[in-house]
């Protein structure tokens, strides 16, 4: 499913760049607030919308999910220290990028 040739990697950019704004909205945003309303704890709300983000990822297996949880930890703390999503949607859409074009 990775890209191959310019037209793909092109397509592949724009939906890296779709899903770095898209997930950090739903997750760092919207889960994060909600969680934290639910159970009143900024901590636990951040942990929370990780899990939810890693295993929304279930279809890449195991060890992915729990890769995908701990970049969920990351992404939630830098939204939590910048006071915005905009960084984690930056770093987010660009490590897809990464991923796709260098295989990585």
């Amino acid at each position: 499913m990775l890209p191959h040739g310019p037209l793909e990697i092109a397509l592949w950019v724009a939906l890296s760049m779709s899903a770095g704004f898209s997930e950090e909205l739903t997750f760092r945003g919207y889960f994060s607030a909600q969680f934290h309303a639910l159970t009143g704890s900024a901590p636990l709300a951040l942990v929370l919308q990780a899990v939810l983000f890693g295993v929304t990822h279930g279809y890449q297996g195991v060890r992915a999910c729990c890769t995908i949880t701990l970049y969920g930890l990351l992404m939630g703390l830098l939204a939590k220290v910048r006071g915005s999503l905009r960084p984690g949607m930056i770093v987010h859409a660009w490590t897809d990028i990464a991923a796709g074009i260098f295989r990585i």
